[in-house]
This record gives structure tokens, sequence and C-alpha cells, in this order.
């Protein structure tokens, strides 16, 4: 089985790579600037990925990655065997991207991310920032519910993992997306909020 992971917003593979086992990949999302913010580049790109091969796949996501393997898995479950949700974007969420941006500058200041990664990240934005504000008010506002009632229909197995510090996809969010995936529900007592394994990757890679 094919194991496929899938980055949160901005982020890149090789972020979370760290904390994946040798038997995974790491995806790398088009950025912002090439798909020009539109989910539905997305959507398609994880598509393209899953029919590079017949050999159906577990895919792991962070935040808008999670959305984005229960688009795939809800279009293609035949090519989907598993999912691991960690703290899903995919119902809408509250907290204003303002805020989001003030966290992120406060965990750039604890020195959280990599100099390489952040470079990488700003660039994106600084490209196309009219897309990244596109894209990322587009995640804030999904709502897959019928996406998600279609994976627990087609007996697709899932986990959704949330964190109890994270207030982006809060326990509450993760609670209501688990049930209607009807997926096992499993809560970290972890501090670092939506971003808590940069500061934990091995409970991470214990996870997958």
């Amino acid at each position: 089985m094919r194991k496929l992971f899938l980055p949160g917003f901005g982020a890149s593979g090789r972020l979370y790579a760290r904390g994946l086992g040798s038997d995974w990949t790491a995806l790398e999302p088009p950025t912002f600037r090439a798909t020009d913010g539109a989910l539905a580049a997305y959507r398609s790109w994880i598509r393209r990925e899953l029919r590079r091969s017949d050999e159906p796949a577990w895919l792991a996501g962070h935040s808008m990655g999670g959305a984005l393997a229960v688009l795939a898995a809800a279009a293609e479950p035949s090519r989907v065997a598993r999912l691991t949700l960690v703290s899903p974007a995919g119902l809408p969420l509250r907290k204003p991207i303002a805020a989001s941006l003030a966290l992120f500058t406060a965990q750039i200041a604890r020195g959280r991310y990599e100099l390489r990664e952040l470079r990488r990240e700003v660039a994106q934005v600084l490209q196309a920032p009219h897309a990244t504000l596109r894209l990322a008010r587009a995640v804030r506002a999904l709502d897959l519910t019928n996406e998600m009632q279609r994976v627990r229909a087609s007996g697709v197995s899932t986990e959704v993992v949330a964190c109890a510090t994270d207030t982006l996809v809060t326990p509450a969010h993760c609670r209501a997306t688990a049930a209607l995936l009807g997926a096992d529900y499993r809560e970290l007592a972890l501090d670092g909020g939506h971003m808590w394994m940069l500061s934990s990757w091995p409970t991470f890679t214990r996870l997958l």
C-alpha cells in the first residue's frame, strides 16, 4: 500500500518529512502562484497523484491536507485504503485570519520553523498574495459534510486526530468531522496548538 502525506496550507512536504517513516512519501503541493489560489486546482492535483498507480493509498494529511484527502477519498474511494486526518480542515473555521497570522509570527519568534522552510513559505506568499488570500478564505469556508458522508458510506477506514490546544481546527471541530466520517477519534494533550508536531515529531511519527 502506498503511503502519501498531504501538507497543510502553504507548507511543503519537507516540513513534515522528518516525522514520517521511510515508507511514507511527503507530497509537494503546487504553489499559490501556480494554482491562482483555486481549491479546485489542489483537488485535481491530489487526484492526479492517486492515479499514478493502481495500488490503493493510505492518505494522511494535516489541516488543508486533511481536507484534500477527504475530497480525494469521496471522489475515488477505490483508490484510498485508509485516511489519517490530523487537525483536518473541511468544516467552516471561526478563527480570524489575522489571529492565525499573529500565531504564525509568534511561532517564528520561538524558532519553531527552520529558516529554509520559513523562507520558502514567505516567498510563496510574496509571489502571489491575492492567490494566497483566495485560498485561505476558501479553506476557512469549506463545508465537506456531503463528501464526509460519502466517505463514510464507502467504508474507507478513517482516523481523526485532534490537539487539545488547537484554536484553529479545534477539538470540537475534529469531533464533528469524526462523527460525519464515522471515524475513530483521538485527542492529544500537547502544547503547540495547530502546529504541535513542530515540537513533538516522535508523537507525530507514532501516529502513522
